[in-house]
């Protein structure tokens, strides 16, 4: 009947496969993971790589409790803050050098807190990662975290997508049915079956039934709510189904993945399809923002700011890329051009010797799109932004020919919705009862609501991994 027998398989190989994997193995499982791409590193690998450390953990958990708005048990956020404290160590002892983020980063060294204001922000840390040539990206965590699984001979299959959990009457999951080689692969777990596939960045149906508008993915093609489906198949609750971390990007039809935008200087503005600003453009949060293109003319039902365009001029275009391409599916792919010029020449930034004449290039009226831009240069004299609050320093006049735009579409890093877990890492189902021998980790029923902290996915990954690896290998083996 079974194919093969191991005590925990692990269904996803990125950052929280690896820590669970890792974990359940040190413990003394015998553990094997499938992966659904020809390799491992998951969105893990994608990613900025930050680890969370706090001043005060009881401060923590009030600021991620307030956060998740009461859509997250206090439990489960107390085990977060309590293990995710643990992760530099944990990463030091599993062989990675661990450094605090460099300094000329959008928040304070000291604090580097997204939302200072909220309850118990006081007591976050500064951000760790791990030494690497990545530069504070996720290749060097994930670096660590693989050569880890193979020192410790965890084995792993590539390119077997797991298709069901098998489930025994009253014993629990008992099993994966995966495909490898075009053929059925029947997995039996002798003690439990852990869940870190990931979420639904590249499933646009997903997007329009739970988040509510359609994203373009910017990291790993392969999650498309498998894990969602696995689960709800056998009866697991969903929670945070709406919740994401995401950002402005660009889409061209060369890749069929996002671009994250990343601007070299605060000279440029964002406009909507009728030409016009809507938001404070450096002075919002980019995990969030999906909140200000959410915007629906309640007369047409139209979505004037998906997509949205950013405007600057030759000033900006000199003062480095537009793009952050050493991050994301992009970065094997594409390397930005340090002045702007190649993808200019692609077509993908589009460039004009007046405002009159770029604005048709992007389908707005050449009119709206001069007034706008004449109204915030003017405001950028006066050093005060009375619409949207931009900070003074931040008031750069696009003033110097030739102009340019670039088509914006929002983009996910992740979403943050799956099944829901418990502080144990265990799956529940639609009572709020543990499935037996079912567990999870990462972004598949992550813990963040929709106001997402940052750093705060690769911190759950490592540590609910592990949570979830310790209590699996701890299971009775299935009789049988």
């Amino acid at each position: 009947m079974w194919d093969c027998e191991v005590d925990v398989v692990v269904v996803g190989y990125g950052g929280a496969g690896a820590a669970a994997a890792i974990t359940a193995s040190m413990a003394g499982a015998k553990v094997l993971v499938l992966e659904k791409n020809p390799e491992g590193g998951g969105n893990t690998r994608y990613s900025g790589g930050s680890m969370r450390t706090y001043s005060d953990q009881g401060m923590a958990v009030d600021y991620f409790e307030a956060l998740c708005e009461g859509t997250t048990e206090r439990a489960v956020v107390e085990a977060f803050v309590k293990e995710s404290s643990r992760n530099p160590e944990w990463v030091k002892e599993i062989g990675g050098e661990v450094v605090h983020r460099p300094t000329g980063t959008k928040f304070p060294t000291s604090t580097m807190v997204a939302f200072p204001n909220v309850r118990g922000a006081a007591g976050m840390g500064p951000r760790a990662r791990v030494k690497g040539k990545g530069e504070a990206a996720g290749i060097d965590l994930w670096g660590v975290l693989s050569r880890k699984v193979t020192e410790t001979q965890i084995e792993v299959r590539c390119a077997a997508p797991a298709q069901q959990l098998l489930v025994e009457k009253g014993v629990g999951v008992t099993g994966v049915l995966a495909s490898s080689e075009g053929k059925d692969l029947r997995v039996r777990a002798r003690r439990g079956v852990i869940l870190t596939c990931g979420g639904f960045e590249y499933d646009r149906t997903m997007h329009r039934n739970y988040i509510g508008q359609t994203f373009y993915g910017m990291c790993n093609p392969a999650n498309t709510g498998d894990g969602i489906r696995l689960a709800a198949e056998i009866g697991a609750d969903l929670w945070h189904m709406s919740a994401t971390a995401a950002t402005f990007g660009y889409k061209f039809p060369e890749f069929v993945f996002g671009i994250k935008q990343a601007m070299p200087s605060a000279g440029y503005i964002y406009v909507d399809q009728l030409g016009k600003r809507f938001m404070n453009e450096p002075g919002t949060d980019s995990h969030l923002i999906w909140a200000p293109v959410s915007h629906i003319d309640t007369k047409t039902l139209h979505r004037t700011r998906v997509p949205a365009y950013v405007i600057f001029d030759e000033d900006t275009r000199l003062r480095g890329p537009v793009a952050s391409t050493e991050q994301g599916k992009v970065s094997d792919y594409h390397q930005w051009s340090k002045d702007n010029c190649v993808e200019i020449k692609k077509g993908w930034i589009k460039a004009a010797d007046t405002i009159a004449d770029l604005a048709p290039q992007i389908n707005v009226r050449a009119d709206q799109l001069q007034a706008t831009i004449a109204h915030y240069n003017m405001q950028c004299v006066g050093g005060y932004d009375a619409e949207y609050g931009r900070e003074p320093d931040t008031l750069v006049p696009i003033a110097r020919g030739p102009y340019y735009a670039v088509e914006m579409w929002p983009c996910l890093f992740n979403t943050q919705g799956g099944p829901k877990r418990n502080e144990r890492a265990q799956i529940l189902d639609v009572r709020g009862r543990p499935i037996s021998r079912l567990y999870s980790a990462g972004e598949l029923g992550s813990l963040w609501h929709r106001q997402y902290p940052g750093a705060g996915n690769v911190s759950e990954a490592l540590a609910f991994g592990r949570i979830a690896g310790r209590n699996a290998a701890a299971e009775m083996p299935a009789a049988g």
